[in-house]
């Protein structure tokens, strides 16, 4: 009879024993816990100000999951191969699979496909589905807040879209191609610019382009090379602009950037 109960006792706490997931950045966690609120536990890597692969107790730390979700991005292709190395139990799930990219500059595909509201409506989708896999008990909180999500998502998208229409910017300067999906889904120019001090001649032809133009502002992302930045916007007397791609505060970020261009 103990030998039942203690057998049942044990099967009840597997069954109610929380799931762990990696994720690599806040944003990454931000998604997943609009969706699962508090039914998973998270641990996020970068939320370690130094995170070092070569640290073995870091390592276990965070490999020591049931799952390690991520966007795919080449950083966390090395991570992941650290993680089964390490635990050749832990499942991968890439949490961007079956949205559509564009090749950079650099050839390699873009994949900063979260800053597109409309484009996360299918990180959601694919979060919502693997998240009732793995804690089917919980699928009614799931599909309410990934329903709520949808909307949350779409009046974003309304909102951000009227107002840079309103604010009659039409394009901005950045470093790189980090901002594509965002300036695509919105119908902005981006105007690419090597990250670098200007001679005379050039700061010339940027001036010039800039006034024809109208282009008032250069986006960067948080942690740029500010000497380069403040020196490119003092020649076309414009604004900086900082973006931070993977903070936790997403929402935020976004209305950041749509502030940032709705002002001169």
């Amino acid at each position: 009879m103990y030998k039942s109960i203690f057998i049942l006792l044990l099967l009840s706490s597997f069954s109610f024993a929380k799931v762990f997931i990696t994720v690599t950045y806040p944003v990454e966690r931000f998604f997943i816990k609009r969706i699962a609120e508090n039914t998973i536990y998270i641990k996020t890597i970068f939320d370690e100000e130094n995170f070092d692969t070569n640290d073995i107790s870091q390592i276990k730390k965070f490999s020591n999951s049931n799952y390690y979700f991520n966007f795919n991005l080449e950083d966390e292709q090395k991570i992941e191969a650290i993680f089964k190395a390490r635990n050749n139990s832990i499942k991968i799930f890439h949490m961007l699979e079956g949205i559509p990219r564009v090749k950079a500059n650099d050839g390699k595909a873009n994949p900063y496909v979260w800053l597109d509201p409309l484009l996360v409506r299918k990180l959601a989708e694919n979060l919502y589905n693997k998240l009732i896999e793995i804690e089917p008990e919980s699928k009614d909180i799931y599909r309410v807040n990934y329903e709520s999500f949808l909307s949350e998502l779409d009046e974003m998208f309304l909102d951000i879209k009227q107002r840079v229409e309103t604010s009659k910017t039409f394009g901005f300067f950045a470093f790189s191609d980090e901002l594509y999906y965002f300036a695509k889904r919105f119908r902005l120019n981006i105007y690419h610019e090597d990250a670098k001090l200007l001679h005379v001649d050039e700061v010339l032809q940027l001036l010039k382009f800039s006034r024809k133009k109208n282009i008032k502002h250069l986006l960067v992302p948080i942690n740029c090379d500010y000497r380069i930045a403040q020196s490119f916007c003092g020649h076309i007397d414009g604004k900086l602009v900082e973006y931070n791609l993977y903070t936790y505060n997403w929402k935020v970020n976004l209305y950041s950037i749509l502030r940032g261009i709705e002002t001169n």
